[in-house]
């Protein structure tokens, strides 16, 4: 019940806005939809359940197994020189990204399957495994499976996962082998992490290689150099030199060795630096020239040289004393003098790196972190090359001084110990190599292996059938309503009323024309209280009220857009219940083409209209009385050749007019309206016309091009339409129960009745 608003009016215009109407009618039309293709859409429904079912029952079960493995950070070499501050590389997502994807290569995969099939061959129980034994590929399950094909296979069920914002990655296998879902994911992690160490071992590898090369050549130099000096001395050349002299010769020495010491290390690193600038040109050409000009920096190079130049002159001045005490005491000077600088380096190279964090994508982070740190370290090895040039320069000029006799045995000690220094700088690196590269550890370490799965993780029963449940109500929707997209019959009043076209009454499916038999058709007269007999006394009560003039409505035309419509069934009903209202009532059967109303009544069809019209036949000859009491019928008669030009004569018309004055109503049956022009010949000489369509079978134009037609002839003989065979319950559900209450009455009282005990 509405509140009376403070106005005192209703609210009820506002509940009942257009907008909430045309809501109201849309759900209404979708659920008469769902309601009228109910049986098709449980039948769906039910078919993909059944099938989800057997689906199941057969359905392998696959168990699940992980290994979760930890990606460190690579490890810095302990070969890195101590001339530039070294910066701890991280693992950037990126890092992570490029670490899966070689676990997902094809490599790793191959020396998986390898080992898979190794393992396979020298267990005894078979029937551990289910991968390697060829399933899918052919019936012989007892042949063992290629490599690249159980590489293909592993691509498929194995799936690697990094848990978010941590260095951590799970190897997750699921197979329908318990014990081979735990093999394979505990081998993947294993052939990882030794193909990650080997990699990380090649860099070392590589440089050791290096190292003991150039070992080895310094090692030939210093035995020339020292078979050069020997020689000079047993040829009588000076033996012995003064302090100064070999303090001129101790310093070159120092600083050539050094200075060699700097080329290996630039030749090293400029290798390196070349390798990540032609990496980052592929990716971005400009970022390469922006990290050259951050390096080129003039306040850098300055820090650079200031730091190059008081190492150089320590390690020649800690290289002289012989008193330990004296050379600790030089080294903590220098390096005392040498900490701010390198503070005030660091923190120009950190403001760089932020620079250059802000502006690089981070995809490229990575790399140009590297670039940045190589590019810093040639920068600093020709500024020390550099700066030992010019040292050496100044004790040139002092050994040029050098007295005649001197000059030449200082050139070959000299050279000896520059050699010598060398060598032994060498071969401690070398010796620091072989020891790194033993203890290289790798960066992958497995934290968790995989562990044999205690139940089936695949498939999940219910939920499968739940989905195929779901799936299968959603099928049968989307059937119902491509069915009824694609459906272009009238199924429902609303459709017509929406429209403006008057709906008289529905006439409900009579289920005793399931017989087949003709005498089932008078429902009227045979099941009197039936819904059917019901309705069409609802239709005759509308029908006398649909025509209020001074001239009573006495012929009722009863056409249809198409055949097979029942309008034979209809106009039979409807003049038993007019007939049922005491009133005086005849039959017509106009269909002079295929009649049928005299199969109904089981009379002869002539003589009948026809035979009349031809002066064949009296009235009273044709005129034939029912069952029921005030109802006559004429049939139609014999088949005319001209079946319009009969029903068109002037016999016709005066022929209506005649039974007008004898009957209270003339029922007149004529063929389809579309099909021939009997039906509009009638129509201009009846008193109303009603059209009959059948629900869910008259096509929607044929329907609306015959009520068109009839309309523009005359809108006032046109009465209206009566759905035949429609279903009350399919289409308005809810209100089924209180017309079938009030329309069965009979069942209602049996539902009243108590019964009584035995």
């Amino acid at each position: 019940m509405n509140k009376p608003s403070l106005n005192g009016k209703s609210n009820h215009t506002a509940v009942n806005s257009p907008e909430l109407r045309e809501s109201k009618d849309n759900f209404k039309i979708y659920l008469n939809i769902l309601r009228m293709n109910l049986i098709p859409m449980t039948i769906i429904t039910l078919l993909c359940i059944l099938l989800t079912i057997v689906y199941v029952m057969y359905a392998k079960d696959i168990y699940k197994s992980s290994a979760t493995i930890k990606i460190n950070r690579p490890q810095g070499s302990v070969l890195s020189s101590s001339l530039i501050p070294e910066f701890q590389d991280f693992i950037t997502d990126r890092y992570i990204s490029n670490e899966i994807e070689v676990l997902k290569s094809y490599k790793i995969r191959e020396m998986v399957a390898e080992n898979l099939i190794d393992t396979f061959k020298i267990d005894e129980d078979k029937k551990k495994f289910y991968y390697i034994l060829n399933h899918g590929e052919n019936e012989d399950v007892t042949a063992l499976i290629s490599v690249s094909s159980l590489a293909d296979i592993l691509s498929q069920i194995v799936k690697i996962d990094q848990k978010r914002g941590l260095d951590v990655v799970d190897i997750i296998v699921e197979s329908p082998a318990k014990y081979e879902a735990m093999l394979i994911a505990n081998l993947y992690s294993k052939v990882y992490q030794s193909f990650s160490l080997d990699l990380s071992r090649e860099e070392l590898t590589s440089l050791t290689g290096y190292l003991r090369e150039e070992k080895e050549n310094k090692f030939k130099d210093l035995a020339v150099a020292e078979g050069e000096l020997e020689d000079y001395q047993k040829n009588g050349g000076l033996i012995l030199l003064d302090a100064q002299v070999k303090n001129v010769v101790e310093n070159i020495s120092v600083l050539e060795a050094q200075q060699n010491a700097a080329r290996i290390e630039l030749n090293s690193k400029q290798e390196e630096y070349n390798s990540l600038k032609s990496e980052i040109e592929r990716m971005d050409p400009t970022l390469v020239n922006f990290l050259q000009g951050k390096v080129d920096e003039l306040y850098l190079t300055e820090i650079q040289s200031k730091i190059a130049e008081l190492e150089s002159q320590r390690d020649v001045e800690a290289s002289i004393p012989n008193d330990e005490k004296l050379r600790e005491k030089t080294l903590a000077e220098y390096n005392r003098k040498i900490a701010p600088l390198r503070e005030t380096l660091e923190e120009k190279i950190e403001v760089m790196r932020s620079s250059l964090f802000a502006s690089t994508p981070e995809e490229r982070r990575n790399v140009a972190q590297r670039l940045l740190e190589a590019g810093v370290g040639v920068q600093s090895l020709n500024t020390k090359v550099n700066t030992l040039s010019k040292m050496l320069g100044k004790y040139e000029v002092q050994f040029s001084k050098l007295p005649t006799q001197s000059i030449e045995y200082a050139k070959l000690e000299r050279n000896r110990k520059a050699t010598e220094k060398l060598y032994l700088i060498l071969e401690e690196k070398y010796q620091e190599a072989k020891i790194n590269e033993r203890i290289k550890l790798g960066t992958v370490l497995v934290i968790a292996p995989g562990v044999i799965a205690s139940k089936p993780s695949k498939p999940n029963r219910m939920l499968i059938i739940f989905m195929g449940t779901l799936f299968g109500i959603g099928l049968s929707i989307a059937f119902a309503f491509a069915r009824n997209y694609f459906d272009h019959t009238i199924k429902s009043p609303d459709e017509i009323e929406n429209r403006g076209i008057s709906v008289l009454s529905w006439i409900p499916a009579i289920d005793e024309l399931k017989n087949k038999s003709y005498q089932s058709e008078f429902i009227v007269a045979n099941k009197p209280k039936s819904p059917p007999s019901e309705a069409f006394k609802a239709l005759r009560t509308r029908i006398q009220y649909s025509k209020l003039e001074e001239t009573p409505l006495k012929t009722i035309l009863l056409t249809s857009s198409v055949p097979s419509e029942g309008k034979t069934t209809i106009s039979i009903n409807l003049a038993g219940s007019l007939a049922q209202m005491e009133k005086k009532v005849l039959l017509l059967d106009c269909d002079l083409r295929k009649p049928r109303v005299h199969n109904v009544f089981e009379i002869d069809r002539f003589p009948g209209l026809s035979d009349y019209l031809f002066s064949n036949a009296t009235l009273e000859e044709i005129t034939r009385q029912t069952k029921l009491e005030n109802l006559d019928v004429i049939t139609s008669g014999t088949i005319p050749p001209n079946p319009s030009e009969l029903l068109a004569s002037k016999q016709m018309k005066d022929f209506l007019e005649k039974m007008k004055l004898k009957y209270d109503f003339i029922v007149i049956d004529s063929p389809p309206y579309i099909s021939v022009t009997d039906a509009e010949i009638l129509f201009r000489i009846a008193d109303g016309t009603i059209l009959v369509l059948k629900a869910g079978s008259t096509p929607s134009d044929a329907f609306y091009r015959t009520s068109e037609k009839l309309t523009s002839l005359d809108p006032h003989n046109f009465l209206g339409v009566v759905f035949n065979n429609f279903s009350f319950k399919s289409a308005y559900g809810y209100y089924y129960n209180y017309y079938y209450y009030y329309t069965r009455p009979e069942d209602k009282l049996k539902a009243e009745k108590p019964t009584s005990s035995v």
